[in-house]
């Protein structure tokens, strides 16, 4: 079975076929950190509760290079109560563990709390304000090969974030689905932006460094409203060798979470002359 070419994966049995939408750019042979992130997000999602529950964080530890072939997704529940789950996600290929992921889940309720002393929300510019990320017109050769942050997504940056260095602005919007013939919640579609985060932000030219998050810690207090998520990122990269990007989440009305992400530096060849 060929997986479905408009989707990030296809289930066939007891095997996930990913796409080429899932492609990285770090490798063509590798996945980008976000659809794995959102196959273990829904995997996690489908674990039964006893009443109705969110995710509210979700780690995932990326191990190795998730590879473009098929593979296989296990769950289980370590903790399952009435008010909170904690469970887990793990994704091989050929039987060797490539990815991980726990969550923790919390009960929905109603409570009738008093006005929040915080200060008020100051929504920055909309999607509608920013500026399309077109890839392909950028002086590096990506070849024709289709990838998940060029050809899955829609990025409109306010602020140029992906082609300069500081803190980045940025909103995403997910075009295609998680898995096929089935509707993206928005928690997977929240796990599947997310790592856009560690590229939203930056010190170093990534045509001359790599910088590979091998983990992602998202927390959430909401789930996203609308299709556009809005970035907030910073990254902080280091001369040892090591960075870690911090990203505030949002939607039109308010924030929503957090993500954090720990890199590995290392310098690559340039992908163009």
């Amino acid at each position: 079975m060929e997986p479905d070419p408009d989707a990030l994966f296809t289930v066939d049995g007891d095997l996930v076929r990913p796409s080429d939408l899932t492609r990285g750019g770090w490798s063509d042979d590798a996945q980008h950190g976000g659809p794995p992130t959102a196959l273990l997000a829904w995997a996690i999602e489908r674990i039964p509760t006893q009443r109705p529950m969110e995710v509210v964080r979700l780690t995932v530890d990326l191990f190795r290079e998730v590879p473009l072939t098929p593979l296989t997704v296990d769950t289980a529940v370590l903790r399952d109560g009435r008010r909170i789950q904690l469970a887990t996600a793990a994704i091989r290929s050929e039987g060797v563990e490539v990815a991980r992921a726990r969550g923790l889940k919390i009960r929905l309720s109603h409570a009738d709390l008093p006005a929040s002393p915080n200060p008020p929300w100051e929504p920055p510019p909309g999607p509608e304000e920013g500026v399309p990320m077109e890839w392909r017109g950028l002086p590096v050769d990506w070849g024709p090969l289709r990838r998940f942050h060029m050809d899955a997504i829609e990025i409109r940056s306010i602020d140029n974030s992906f082609l300069r260095p500081g803190p980045g602005l940025s909103w995403f919007r997910l075009k295609v689905p998680v898995v096929s013939g089935e509707p993206t919640s928005p928690f997977v579609t929240m796990a599947a932006l997310a790592d856009m985060g560690n590229g939203n932000s930056g010190t170093v030219d990534p045509r001359e460094w790599l910088y590979v998050n091998p983990d992602l810690t998202l927390h959430l207090h909401r789930e996203i409203e609308g299709e556009w998520l809005g970035m907030r990122s910073v990254a902080y990269q280091h001369p040892n060798g090591i960075g870690f990007a911090d990203t505030e989440l949002f939607d039109r009305r308010d924030r929503i979470g957090r993500v954090a992400q720990s890199q590995l530096i290392e310098r690559h060849e340039p992908r163009s002359g």
